[in-house]
């Protein structure tokens, strides 16, 4: 499955509606590339890891008036569009991050290039 990956200017947050496991509440995520109905993105969380692997360290917190440390997922994950239909507005990613995440993206290619 081949992703488009989108440049950082086109990068945009989303609320996935998978993760919220049927209770209110919003589970935002930075769209970072599209495949075949589905978005490429990385989950954003208040946590500094999950289990055993470190989140990344936002240098501010993308949503507007958040002071709270924020943190992007080290992983990525693809979910459909249709479950990640709202985009956010009230978020932005800082320019200081966008080498941070650039380098999460190159490494998800390094894994697809060596699995083919």
């Amino acid at each position: 499955m081949a992703i488009k990956w989108f440049t950082p200017k086109q990068w945009h947050f989303r609320n996935n509606q998978k993760r919220k496991n049927k209770k209110k509440g919003m589970h935002p995520a930075l769209v970072v590339g599209e495949s075949n109905g589905m978005f490429a993105n990385l989950g954003l969380t208040h946590a500094d890891k999950r289990g055993h692997h470190k989140n990344l360290l936002l240098s501010r917190n993308p949503k507007k008036g958040d002071i709270q440390p924020a943190y992007l997922r080290n992983d990525l994950q693809l979910h459909s569009k249709e479950q990640m239909k709202q985009k956010l507005p009230d978020f932005k990613l800082s320019s200081k991050d966008i080498p941070k995440v650039q380098a999460i993206i190159n490494k998800h290619k390094k894994k697809i290039a060596s699995r083919r």
